[in-house]
């Protein structure tokens, strides 16, 4: 094999999976077995170091460089997406803790407003992020069963109140967006990560795990989705269940107001 086939084979090898794991990442459906994706990944980028060295074409040189940083990149962003194996600082079963804050509008904000309601709590690492971007995304399709039970969805994330509001755009989720660039309320929930890479100065900083917490209207905690993986997150099925099988059962034995809440609108 010749540089030239080399280099148009080690980008062959890295973009069919590339193109698959974008869709998969856009529907937040990532596996937990990557074998699939990240070996060719791999394959590709050791190719591609072969090409280079085998005097390719101009073009087949430029193939052959894009495989090598990117089978290498995302190989290495897969080894490092563990999350730290953190207790949360609430439990199902049990209230959750309530805290103030001000929103990315620099509004006060009081999470013990929300007794009387049922809220899901999001924790994100930033709208940098394109796993929570699209998370964030797909939870729009939610919108039906949240308004039918009166669910309001609170997020927290490492970003500025700027980036917050510049970062709406890119999902249009209707919600009371909280910044934490100083982790305060991620650390009173035990939800730091202390080592991850991301876009931002240090490289390798700490950000809030990605955490779903459901909580109903007496404010007690009735599921938690906590990722060991910030690649895979709480699908909208994933959510759409919980809540049918919590908040649908628990609070429909409940008080009237809170059975009317659950009934369809």
């Amino acid at each position: 094999m010749n540089g030239t086939s080399a280099g148009f084979l080690a980008i062959a090898l890295v973009l069919g999976p590339g193109v698959r794991w974008l869709w998969l990442m856009q529907r937040v459906r990532i596996p937990k077995d990557r074998t699939a994706y990240i070996a060719p990944s791999v394959a590709g980028a050791l190719v591609g170091v072969f090409a280079l060295s085998a005097h390719p074409s101009l073009a087949a040189g430029i193939s052959a460089g894009l495989a090598v940083v990117s089978g290498s990149v995302f190989a290495l962003l897969c080894a490092a997406s563990r999350q730290a194996p953190n207790v949360p600082a609430v439990t199902v079963g049990r209230p959750i803790v309530d805290f103030t804050a001000l929103d990315d509008e620099g509004r006060p904000f009081d999470l013990a407003s929300l007794r009387g309601r049922p809220f899901l709590l999001k924790f994100f690492r930033g709208h940098w992020c394109p796993y929570c971007v699209a998370e964030l995304r797909r939870w729009n399709e939610l919108e039906p069963e949240l308004d039918a039970h009166g669910i309001r969805i609170v997020t927290v994330c490492s970003d500025s109140a700027e980036q917050i509001r510049k970062g709406r755009t890119k999902h249009r989720l209707k919600a009371n967006m909280l910044p934490d660039p100083d982790l305060a309320i991620t650390d009173r929930y035990n939800l730091r990560n202390p080592k991850n890479f991301a876009p931002k100065p240090g490289v390798v900083i700490p950000l809030p795990i990605p955490t779903t917490i459901l909580v109903d209207a007496s404010g007690i905690v009735r599921w938690i989705d906590q990722s060991t993986d910030y690649m895979q997150r709480s699908d909208p099925e994933t959510v759409r269940t919980a809540i049918a099988q919590t908040l649908g059962t628990r609070q429909a034995s409940g008080s009237a107001s809170a059975s009317a809440a659950l009934m369809p609108a």
